[in-house]
């Protein structure tokens, strides 16, 4: 299995390039609204990335994140409890 990050990355910009796609991991610091995502892309994000780590996230946590960025390191914290 590809190591945690990789995993992260194709999850992530899976959800990303539905609305930009020529997005990147580097664009990962742009805050979300940047990135053409709604609340709804967010949602998303956070249930593509339950589904593939076997974590339960909060929500508003999530929706507090402004960057994917920072989804990711709240993410990789779930992981690290998990």
């Amino acid at each position: 299995m590809p190591p945690v990050e990789d995993r992260m990355n194709s999850v992530m910009l899976s959800i990303i390039r539905r609305r930009v796609p020529s997005a990147e991991v580097s664009d990962f610091d742009k805050p979300v609204y940047d990135l053409d995502m709604d609340s709804l892309d967010v949602v998303d994000l956070s249930q593509a990335l339950e589904k593939e780590f076997g974590v339960q996230a909060d929500l508003e946590r999530v929706a507090d994140c402004l960057t994917p960025l920072e989804i990711g390191s709240y993410f990789k914290e779930l992981i690290g409890s998990a």
